[in-house]
């Protein structure tokens, strides 16, 4: 019989166009004309990428018959340079896009850290909070995205619903009966991780009071211009954005290993004594996630 690894490898989503275009919104420079626009990888920092593709857009737009005419007489490279320079320098966003791809990373280091040897197949609970929480690496992207565009309480729906489902996962994977995973409720998966995590319960609080939005918060996004009401259709909260997707991701870590743990080579968020689990306070993703929080508050403040 096939071990647990070997079935949770086989349903995992192999490298697809899909999954280049996500690499690619993660973290993308614009070139643009008024006709067109580009997107690129920024964290190629290739200069002849960037001069090419501006040619052929300044080309096009303009009807020029030699994208070599159009390189050499409006791409300069010390321009493309100063501004490659100018968009890697850490700023608020930059830390933002940072912090997520810290979380990524931390998530995908879970994900990989599966045995390999011929374990016995796993309870019904645990198998699911394993496919709840592996779908849940393309929900962090959803919400990313979102976060990028400035995009803040359609961001935090999804980032809600994160965390709903890893509050899911952590209930589930204590029972076996079909009949008993399928009545668990959100709220009180919530509640009981809220017990073990209290950082849980205030997260999931701010989440709510931004996904339900009632009359006082539409002074967030309104204001008054010359006697004009203005509406803000996005906002650059990078270090509330950051500071939610790195607690989602330490979240993740916590109940990926709880959830998980006879079938890790190693742990690193939690310990198990005695068939109980605690958190550990030293846990490495901690200093990451402080780490980036400081850069972008340092950002903000010069």
């Amino acid at each position: 019989m096939a071990s647990y690894k070997s079935k949770i490898d086989a349903s995992r989503v192999r490298f697809s166009l899909a999954e280049k275009v996500h690499e690619l919104l993660e973290d993308y420079e614009i070139i643009s004309s008024n006709l067109y626009t580009a997107l690129i990888p920024r964290y190629f920092n290739v200069r002849t990428l960037h001069q090419n593709v501006e040619a052929a857009i300044i080309a096009t737009s303009y009807g020029l018959s030699s994208i070599d005419y159009a390189k050499k007489r409006y791409c300069s490279l010390d321009s493309i340079e100063a501004e490659i320079e100018e968009s890697n320098e850490i700023g608020e966003y930059g830390g933002y896009i940072n912090s997520y791809k810290a979380a990524k990373k931390h998530i995908l280091n879970m994900i990989s850290k599966g045995s390999d040897e011929n374990l016995s197949l796993p309870s019904n609970g645990v198998f699911g909070a394993g496919l709840v929480l592996e779908r849940l690496v393309f929900s962090f992207f959803c919400a990313h995205l979102l976060y990028s565009l400035g995009h803040r309480y359609e961001a935090h729906a999804v980032a809600r619903l994160i965390l709903e489902q890893i509050a899911w996962a952590h209930t589930a994977y204590q029972l076996e009966d079909i009949a008993d995973i399928k009545k668990i409720v959100t709220t009180k998966a919530i509640s009981n991780l809220k017990k073990t995590h209290p950082a849980c319960g205030r997260i999931y609080g701010f989440l709510s009071k931004k996904t339900h939005i009632d009359y006082k918060s539409h002074f967030e996004f309104l204001r008054v211009e010359n006697g004009k009401n203005v509406i803000l259709h996005t906002q650059n909260e990078y270090y509330e954005y950051a500071e939610i997707v790195l607690h989602l991701a330490d979240l993740y870590g916590i109940v990926w290993e709880v959830s998980q743990h006879d079938y890790l080579t190693e742990l690193e968020s939690i310990e198990i004594s005695n068939g109980d689990y605690s958190i550990k306070e030293n846990r490495p993703f901690l200093n990451i996630m402080n780490g980036h929080l400081r850069k972008i508050e340092n950002a903000a403040n010069k």
